[in-house]
């Protein structure tokens, strides 16, 4: 979801119209979803809770700590350097364990001083400890569970979503159930924290405790405000961060066609407008943060100077006006302005778990954005398990549409008997790529069913299906990895001899054993150090390796040349019987051996039969063969003839009147 996109949800979403928009969710239901979403993000940390629990009680642990460490310096100005000695209780607890002398509690105040805080550091360091464990473990399970959506969603999901977008999912979004988790923790310890100062607060001045929470109504109703505009900023930030990112990977990985065409001005400008408006939504939260701290440090501010006064005030009149009231000493200042810091932010946190929350929100968000989404093509539950071994596959009056445009494919029925080498044919767009995707379900026909032995492939474990057939696409993905492990993708456990064995039939072994590495020569990203048809044969190598029963080919002879395809040609040839081939191609010379040839019109079959029987039909099929045969000739002819005899405007000519 793009940010325009996302502000157009928001708008209608606010809107409060009868008709026909969506109704406005009640303030309990809203409530509702939020702690769904909440559980839903703490979730991921459940198996570490008892780790979790064990953090919540060091940070307490330290927390009280910290709390205690300004009492050792009131207790020497209130009970040792003073003629009055105090009788609190936390006095009485520092000095209990000191000797008499005053010169001796000096001592043992700045001992129990200096061992607190070397506590506090060594619970400091266990809490790093332990929070970056029950973080990393969290935010491994998050990425685990996207990264295994992402493999399960459909391709259109894929083809219509920036490979940008889903890297960015991956590698920050999923941080904000570790925010999550963080905000709530230090929320329950601001808590902790927020009652023992208030007991201890309220112990030695009722009236100046009340002062010092006068700040939490416009603090609360600060958060409030700033919680909703950040929340929107925040969201819109990471939307464009993420575009930014897609931008980033689409121009890295087109260099060579930038280069080429000379784009690199063009290319420059776009990015440089992403990168525009990246910093500009940045720079719209930062804003929204600048105003929201500036407004909370008045608010602190004028808390502060209140305390201050009307603290030196009491102390004025305990020591002047009436001394020996028993009222706030000088040592009660003391704790009052030490605490004021730690007063203000718990109540901070507490009031402003909103907008301290709200960057994890987003993050969060965007991940189960994901996660939410339906797998179109999943398993049927009790889809039946079936053991890899030749099958027929039968296409019964299949039509398939891409969503709600005209139909690709209408009515097609077809037969393949195990063993047999079968073709689609026809021109650019007519429908064979998309019978194709449809064997592997890749997508699932809009009418009509596909069978393996009579089973509908929708009943049949996913898995099981899939591992009947060996694929070979036109643009075939190889991975930054040796080609041995490229060829032995699909069967890891593949001997040396069946890798090579594999590549002898895919017409690969020549070029692969010329290699300086050979089988371990390293491919780039992208396996840019291979050529197209080097590519293609790999890919064949890998499919032919497989113990698919069922191997499809899309335009396998595409990228080669004469002599290449004709090696693949004869690998195919080799195959009959043994395996179930299904090509999809428009080159006459790679189907001519193939048992049953289908030529596809406007999605449907509209000429079927053997090469020979479809020659003989003078039908459509017969055209494009004498086209192509057309074009060889002329090739041929161009490639032999002597250079002082070359006249290309007289060999179209004549080819054209042919």
């Amino acid at each position: 979801m793009s940010a325009a996109t996302w502000k157009t949800q928001a708008a209608q979403d606010s809107e409060a119209d009868g008709s026909g928009g969506r109704p406005r969710a009640t303030a309990r239901e809203r409530w509702r979803e939020q702690v769904r979403f909440y559980l839903r993000a703490l979730s991921y940390f459940r198996p570490d809770l008892p780790l979790v629990v064990l953090l919540l009680v060091i940070i307490a642990a330290n927390t009280g700590l910290g709390l205690l460490m300004a009492w050792p310096m009131a207790v020497l100005v209130d009970s040792v350097l003073s003629n009055s000695l105090q009788q609190g209780f936390i006095y009485r607890l520092f000095l209990a364990p000191l000797p008499e002398s005053r010169l001796g509690q000096i001592i043992g105040l700045a001992v129990i001083g200096l061992l607190m805080k070397a506590t506090q550091d060594l619970l400091t360091m266990a809490r790093t400890v332990v929070n970056n464990r029950v973080n990393y473990h969290g935010l491994m399970r998050v990425r685990c569970d996207l990264y295994r959506k992402l493999q399960a969603l459909h391709l259109s999901y894929h083809r219509a979503q920036p490979q940008g977008d889903a890297i960015f999912r991956l590698s920050y979004d999923t941080y904000g159930c570790q925010a999550i988790l963080g905000v709530f923790i230090s929320t329950f310890i601001a808590v902790f924290s927020l009652v023992f100062i208030l007991w201890t607060l309220s112990s030695r001045s009722v009236t100046l405790t009340l002062v010092a929470l006068s700040i939490a109504p416009p603090l609360m109703t600060a958060n409030v405000l700033f919680g909703r505009r950040l929340e929107r900023r925040t969201l819109e930030a990471r939307e464009v961060e993420s575009e930014y990112t897609t931008t980033v990977q689409r121009s890295m990985s087109s260099v060579g066609l930038v280069q080429a065409f000379c784009r690199e001005q063009d290319e420059f400008q776009q990015f440089h407008g992403t990168i525009r408006r990246n910093i500009e939504a940045w720079w719209r939260l930062n804003w929204q943060e600048m105003f929201y701290w500036l407004t909370v440090g008045t608010i602190f501010g004028v808390g502060g100077a209140a305390v201050f006064g009307y603290g030196g005030y009491l102390v004025w009149h305990n020591l002047f006006v009436e001394p020996g009231a028993g009222g706030l000493t000088v040592g009660d200042l003391m704790i009052f302005t030490s605490y004021l810091g730690l007063l203000w932010d718990p109540l901070c946190k507490i009031t402003g778990i909103g907008p301290n929350i709200q960057g994890g929100v987003a993050g969060a968000r965007r991940v189960f954005e994901v996660l939410d989404r339906e797998s179109v093509i999943t398993d049927k539950p009790g889809a039946v398990r079936l053991p890899v071994q030749p099958r027929v596959l039968e296409l019964h009056d299949v039509s398939f549409a891409y969503g709600d445009d005209k139909p690709v494919l209408q009515g097609v029925s077809v037969r393949i008997e195990p063993g047999r080498m079968v073709a689609f044919v026809g021109s650019s767009g007519v429908g064979k790529s998309t019978v194709l995707n449809l064997l592997p379900r890749f997508y699932d026909p809009t009418g009509g069913r596909l069978t393996l032995d009579g089973h509908d492939m929708r009943d049949i474990r996913l898995q099981d299906l899939r591992r009947h057939l060996a694929l070979v696409l036109q643009d075939s993905v190889l991975l930054p990895t040796t080609i041995a492990e490229n060829i032995a993708y699909a069967r890891p456990d593949a001997s040396f001899e069946e890798i090579r064995e594999a590549a002898e039939l895919a017409g690969a072994a020549e070029f692969i054993e010329a290699l300086p590495e050979g089988y371990q020569s390293a491919l780039t990203e992208g396996s840019m150090n291979l050529s197209g048809g080097q590519r293609q044969r790999i890919a064949v190598a890998r499919a032919l390796l497989t113990q698919a029963p069922i191997i499809v080919l899309d335009e396998p002879t595409s990228a080669l040349d004469a002599h290449h395809e004709h090696l693949i040609t004869e690998s195919l040839r080799k195959l009959k019987g043994r395996r179930t081939i299904v090509l999809v191609s428009h080159r006459i010379s790679a189907v001519t051996d193939c048992d049953m040839i289908y030529y596809m019109d406007r999605g449907r079959i509209a000429e079927q039969g053997t090469h020979e029987e479809l020659l003989a039909q003078g039908g459509l099929y017969r055209s494009m063969a004498e086209r192509q045969l057309q074009v060889d000739r002329f090739h041929r002819e161009w490639r032999t003839m002597p250079q002082e005899n070359f006249d290309l405007p007289a060999m179209l000519r004549r080819e054209l009147r042919a």
